[in-house]
C-alpha cells in the first residue's frame, strides 16, 4: 500500500521550479510562502489560532520549554528561571532532553495503567507535559495545578476528546512529522501551537535568531522548515482524514482478532484513538513464554515479510511504519544513565508494570488488508506454538 504518491512528488518539483528560494526565511523572518501556509492550514485543521513550523518535534519541545521560560520572565515570575518541568516516566527521550537542554529540571511522573498517559501531578507545578501516548489520550485532559500546560501531541494527530482534538487543551502543544509518524514532511519536522499570539511571538523569534534578527534579550536558533518540506507536508494533511480512518479501521479489525495473550489497548468511550501504534500487553501466563524469546520466534516467523526491509542499526529492529512488533520502551526514562539522577523516591510503579508487558503492534498503517491478515496468521501461528 503506497504511502505517498504524484501529489507529494508535483508538492516538491513546483518549490525547486519555481526557481526562487528554496528556504523562505533568506527573505522572510516568517519564512516563505508555502511554510506560512503550512502553518494556517495546519492550525486550522487541530483548532488552534496559531502554528509555527520546525525542524522537528525535539526542536518543537525545546522551543515550546524556552517559550514557556522567557514568557515567565517576561511577567517576572521566578519561577521560570529554572522551572521544574514534569514529564511522564514513559515517552520518548526527546521530551526530557529538550527540557534539560532548555535549562529547566525534569521530574518524571507516573502514568495511568488503562491509556499510559500521564497522571496529572498531586503538587504545584510550573509546567507540566502530558503526552497523549501512542495516539490515546485521558478522557479528561488535567495538567494539575500547573503554571504553564504544553501538551505532547508527537504521536496523537487527529486524536479527539469528546470530539475536540488534542492539542487545544494547552497553552502550547507540540507536533512531531518524523517519517514514522501519521503524516510527514520529508522525514523530519514539527509544528508549535497555541491560541496565545505572544506566545507564538516569542517561538518564532526563538525559531530564527532572536538575538540578531530582532535584537531580542534572549537567544535564538535555526530551527527552520524549508519549503519543500512545508509544501510536501501541505499535501499529506489533505491526506489526513483519510489516513486517519484507515489507521482506526484496520486497528480495530487487528484488535478484534487478536490470539489470547495479546490484550488490546484500552480506550476511554469519549477518546478517538489515532492508533499510531496499538499498545497492547502481553500476557506471559497465557501466552506460556517470556516476552522476548516469544519476539524473537514471531520475527523469525515473520522473515519473509521483513527480508525486504532494513533493520534498524540503532534497535536492530525493523523500524518500517507498518512493519514493527516490539516490546516498545524497554524501560522508564528515568532507568536511562543520563535521567537517572531524576528518578522519583519509590519510581513510577505503573510505568515500571508497563514496560514489562508492553507488546507495541504496528501492522495496521499502509498495509493493505491481505497483508494484515497475513501478520494476524502469524501472530496465532506463533501463540500456538507455545500454547501446545
Amino acid at each position: 500500500m503506497k504511502r505517498f504518491d504524484k501529489k507529494e512528488v508535483d508538492a516538491i518539483r513546483r518549490v525547486v521550479e519555481k526557481g526562487k528560494y528554496l528556504s523562505g526565511f533568506t527573505s522572510k523572518f516568517r519564512g516563505g510562502e508555502e511554510v506560512q501556509k503550512f502553518e494556517e492550514e495546519f492550525a486550522k485543521y487541530v483548532g488552534v489560532k496559531y502554528a509555527i513550523s520546525v525542524n522537528s518535534g525535539t526542536s518543537a519541545l525545546f522551543i515550546a520549554f524556552k517559550t514557556a521560560m522567557e514568557y515567565g520572565k517576561i511577567n517576572k515570575n521566578p519561577k521560570f528561571k529554572k522551572p521544574d518541568i514534569h514529564i511522564p516516566a514513559c515517552t520518548f527521550t526527546a521530551d526530557p532532553s529538550a527540557a534539560l537542554m532548555a535549562g529547566g529540571k525534569v521530574v518524571f511522573e507516573d502514568i495511568d495503567p488503562k491509556t499510559y498517559c500521564m497522571l496529572p501531578p498531586t503538587r504545584k507545578t510550573t509546567i507540566s507535559v502530558p503526552t497523549h501516548l501512542l495516539g490515546n489520550s485521558m478522557p479528561k485532559i488535567d495538567f494539575g495545578h500547573t503554571e504553564f500546560s504544553i501538551e505532547d501531541c508527537c504521536q496523537s494527530l487527529g486524536t479527539t476528546v469528546n470530539g475536540k482534538k488534542v492539542g487545544q487543551f494547552g497553552m502550547m502543544s507540540i507536533f512531531s512529522f518524523q517519517e514514522t509518524k501519521h503524516i510527514t514532511t520529508l522525514g523530519e519536522g514539527g509544528m508549535v501551537c497555541s491560541n496565545n499570539e505572544e506566545l507564538i511571538e516569542i517561538a518564532a523569534a526563538i525559531r530564527n535568531h532572536a538575538e540578531y534578527y530582532l535584537a531580542r534579550n534572549y537567544l535564538g536558533g535555526n530551527f527552520r522548515m524549508i519549503e519543500a518540506q512545508a509544501a510536501f507536508g501541505r499535501v499529506q494533511l489533505t491526506k489526513i482524514n483519510s489516513i486517519l480512518k484507515k489507521f482506526r479501521e484496520n486497528a480495530r479489525y487487528v484488535m478484534e482478532h487478536l490470539p489470547n495473550g495479546i490484550i488490546p489497548p484500552y480506550v476511554p468511550q469519549n477518546v478517538d484513538h489515532s492508533f499510531l501504534i496499538i499498545g497492547c500487553l502481553f500476557d506471559e501466563k497465557t501466552i506460556g513464554i517470556d516476552r522476548k524469546s516469544f519476539l524473537d520466534k514471531l520475527t523469525n516467523n515473520r522473515k519473509n515479510i521483513l527480508k525486504n526491509d532494513e533493520k534498524s542499526d540503532i534497535k536492530g529492529i525493523n523500524m518500517r511504519s507498518g512493519k514493527l512488533i516490539s516490546t516498545g520502551y524497554s524501560m522508564p526514562l528515568y532507568e536511562i544513565p543520563m535521567y537517572r539522577k531524576f528518578k522519583p523516591k519509590g519510581g513510577c510503579p505503573n510505568a515500571e508494570e508497563f514496560v514489562k508487558k508492553s507488546f507495541w503492534l504496528d501492522i495496521h498503517r499502509f498495509r493493505d488488508k491481505n497483508e494484515i491478515e497475513n501478520e494476524l496468521d502469524i501472530l496465532h501461528k506463533t501463540t500456538k506454538e507455545f500454547q501446545k
